[in-house]
């Protein structure tokens, strides 16, 4: 995994190029691959969620390729498709998994749908039952209606159908774009309030300009007639606003003019929608800070939402911002991730039923803090935005932005901001009993999603015997080289945190084997506060015939403390007023 460290800096206007909307470029392939014959999309997007959907419809006989302009030449069945060999696989792209699950049930055969683990918490139940009405044999592998989910198609017979709306409008627009090869009309019916409005409008948007016309009777009911057929088409996809509203943050929060190519003010994509919202948020000449949003409604916009919020911290005052509860099931929990990220930094920010709240304080804010990003695009982006104005912040995995906007921290550094990417290594923790190895190792290991051991541990299991008993049986010798095996066997393998014992550090192969494989981190403990640890945790043979615990520690201690010091890449204080997620925080930002 990268972290990238973000210095922040005096912003350059230059122009950036804003990468094609996901939202578009899904809803178009779709759209494309169910017209008979080629469509061509200009300007689409390259990235991970539009690269699973093009994966996917390749599986299902489609052919997709670029052009020599970069553009996508898509060949589309007329709503015939092949029989994948294999699961369609989308990772965790929402819009695919959706739009996949209405489109499959044309085919006449089985088709698996399937994604990453987050995916398949992610809700789809409401769509699997809509479809289920309309005559689609859908299985699903857990009670809650999630992914993986098998298909059985050739049997969209449309009729009248009814849709909760408050979910996701994407079940919507998935039914609405394969309606129209239906055996016969379709009427749906939205039983509550409709989230997301606009992405309806999108979707009508795309139909409409590929020949099919929806009635929409203000988004109560929708009315679909069968037989139409889309007709391909050259198609202009235009930029993503959800990604153009980072850089308009930018603007008011550096106070410049940053020039954006491919975009498109009057879009029907509701995120365009923040630049009023950060017009009614620029300060008076006679004020220092941002003005608060009060309260305000962002239901039709809760990609940018997640924008607003990072303004809302930099402004003086209170937000409230409601009807933005379905965040919960995005990517990752965006309101939780929010108000845990932004609190490392000093933003005074609440979770609500269906919001959030916001107490802006600038001055209050602070930098030296790690982003946690829980592979989601828009956390690394908006707390990029953060970093832009506070020092010494890390963001964890900025690769993860590949999902929607892959050049974002290219595109960052290009207006002069200070971006340092750093891989991070393996990491070896030494120290002495009862420094917290094992505790820390554990979680540094799932900050990083990193394999994690513990030397002492793996002993155990393979001699299936506890410590004391290994020592009684055999010796320590015995015990050492064992452990000199384990170090051999963990240094060969890359993506590991390794626990080790106490007297690694002893033998000088096992530190060359460590110094060359990763990084050493040595947690240096007070010698009272080990004593108290180790008195609490379970039995381990001693080391010296000292007569009590204080007075070995302190003898061991003696005898290994330069070969710690002198060992390790990094030095730790692992005292009682730092927790374990703090101090796996610090190591990672040090090393």
């Amino acid at each position: 995994m990268q972290k990238a460290r973000i210095t922040p800096g005096r912003i350059t206007p230059k122009t950036i190029t804003i990468p094609g909307s996901k939202s578009f470029t899904n809803r178009a392939l779709i759209i494309a691959s169910l017209a008979q014959g080629t469509s061509l999309l200009r300007t689409p997007l390259y990235s991970d969620d539009t690269k699973a959907m093009m994966h996917a419809l390749k599986q299902l006989g489609v052919t997709i390729h670029r052009n020599e302009k970069n553009h996508l030449v898509v060949n589309g069945t007329g709503g015939v498709f092949h029989k994948p060999n294999a699961p369609l696989y989308v990772g965790n792209a929402g819009t695919a998994m959706r739009f996949l699950t209405a489109l499959a049930s044309l085919h006449t055969g089985k088709i698996k749908l399937t994604g990453d683990n987050r995916m398949q918490q992610r809700p789809i139940k409401d769509l699997v039952k809509a479809l289920r009405t309309m005559g689609v044999k859908i299985r699903t592998v857990k009670k809650n209606g999630c992914p993986p989910l098998t298909i059985k198609g050739g049997a969209l017979r449309g009729g009248d159908v009814t849709l909760s709306g408050t979910m996701s409008s994407q079940y919507v627009s998935a039914l609405l774009m394969v309606c129209p090869y239906a055996r016969q009309d379709t009427t749906i019916t939205i039983e509550d309030e409709l989230t997301s409005k606009p992405y309806i409008d999108m979707t009508l948007e795309i139909m409409e300009a590929f020949g099919v016309k929806v009635k929409n009777d203000h988004y109560k009911t929708f009315h679909v007639a069968s037989q139409q057929q889309y007709q391909p088409q050259e198609y202009n996809i235009e930029g993503d606003a959800s990604s153009a509203s980072y850089f308009h943050a930018l603007e008011v929060l550096h106070n410049v003019h940053i020039p954006l190519d491919n975009t498109n003010k009057n879009s029907s994509q509701p995120d365009e929608g923040i630049t009023d919202i950060i017009e009614t948020m620029k300060p008076s000449k006679s004020e220092a800070h941002l003005a608060p949003l009060g309260e305000i409604d962002l239901n039709h916009m809760p990609d940018a939402a997640m924008t607003v919020a990072v303004l809302c911290s930099f402004a003086q005052g209170e937000s409230r911002l409601k009807n933005i509860g379905n965040m919960r099931y995005k990517e990752t929990n965006r309101l939780k991730a929010l108000c845990k990220e932004l609190g490392k930094i000093g933003v005074d920010i609440r979770e609500t039923e269906d919001g959030l709240h916001i107490n802006g304080n600038p001055d209050r804010l602070h930098g030296n803090a790690l982003i946690e990003t829980y592979n989601d695009h828009r956390i690394a982006m908006c707390m990029a935005l953060c970093a832009t104005k506070l020092p010494d912040i890390h963001i964890l995995d900025p690769a993860c932005t590949s999902k929607t906007y892959p050049r974002f921290f290219d595109d960052l550094a290009k207006l002069g901001v200070t971006i340092e990417r750093t891989d991070i290594p393996n990491i070896y923790l030494i120290g002495m009993r009862g420094s917290g190895k094992s505790s820390i190792g554990k979680k540094l290991a799932q900050k990083l999603k990193y394999r994690f051991a513990d030397t002492d541990h793996e002993i155990e299991k393979q001699e299936k015997l506890s410590i004391p008993d290994i020592i009684k049986r055999n010796n320590w010798f015995y015990f050492r080289k064992k452990e000199k095996y384990i170090i051999r066997k963990y240094t060969k393998k890359k993506h590991v945190v390794l626990a080790t014992g106490g007297g690694v550090i002893l033998d000088k192969d096992n530190r060359k084997k460590l110094h060359n494989n990763g990084k050493i981190v040595f947690l240096s403990c007070e010698i009272n506060t080990l004593e108290k640890r180790i008195k609490k945790s379970h039995y381990r043979p001693p080391l010296t015939k000292k007569q009590s615990l204080h007075e070995e520690l302190h003898h061991v201690w003696k005898k290994r403390k330069d070969l710690y010091e002198s060992s390790a890449d990094l030095i730790i204080k692992n005292d009682k007023h730092l927790s374990l997620e703090e101090t796996a925080e610090k190591i990672i930002m040090e090393l």
